[in-house]
């Protein structure tokens, strides 16, 4: 069943909702996932594997590496669907399982310009790009590139958060389990790094 889903083509109408399933909450998708309700995996595989993608491609610049991982994430799911966790927050647990999964493909395929570079924390390397709308729509091109300037020049953790945080819309809490820290470090993070943003964009005025 999932092998016919067109992962390579990540266009959000891919996969038409036909139900009622589509309005309910992650968490009872995920129940009805579970016990092997293949639309309510459809309806989550179509709300998130662009999103796991986007993040992907923000951790290395291999596309087939990045769709490999989506692959064998979701394949893995639903095939083990009937042994997976209850989950309470079902974006946390996608991101962290992805995030592993990609690490150790990165990991295992030893070429450098992949190296996670590993000092007592992971690291994370993001480099944004047209799409990372974590500004207003309204902003003006000079604005955005001034703020995409200014991301730039955050360290690699700094940049990870912040894609977690507002592009991805994920909480404190949320990132704090896809990035395995704590919930306090998380907010130090992202209050240094909005300091330095701030710091940043001022000097550039």
């Amino acid at each position: 069943m999932f092998a016919n889903y067109p992962l390579t083509e990540l266009k959000q109408d891919s996969l038409p909702l036909q139900d009622e399933s589509a309005k309910l909450g992650d968490s009872v998708l995920w129940q009805r996932f579970k016990q092997g309700n293949d639309l309510a995996f459809s309806i989550l595989y179509k709300k998130y594997v662009q999103r796991l993608f986007n993040y992907g491609m923000h951790t290395c610049y291999d596309r087939e590496l990045v769709l490999d991982t989506l692959q064998e994430l979701f394949g893995r799911l639903w095939s083990k669907r009937s042994e997976v966790a209850d989950v309470d927050v079902v974006n946390s647990y996608l991101y962290k399982s992805f995030r592993r999964l990609l690490v150790n493909k990165i990991i295992n395929k030893r070429k450098q310009t992949f190296i996670l570079i590993n000092n007592g924390d992971q690291s994370f390397e993001i480099l944004s790009s047209i799409e990372d709308s974590i500004v207003l729509q309204e902003t003006t091109v000079e604005q955005f590139t001034k703020l995409k300037r200014a991301i730039a020049t955050l360290t690699k953790r700094q940049r990870e958060v912040i894609f977690l945080r507002f592009y991805n819309d994920l909480s404190c809490k949320d990132v704090a389990s896809v990035m395995e820290m704590s919930v306090e470090s998380v907010y130090n993070l992202v209050a240094k790094a909005i300091e330095a943003l701030r710091i940043t964009l001022k000097g550039n005025r």
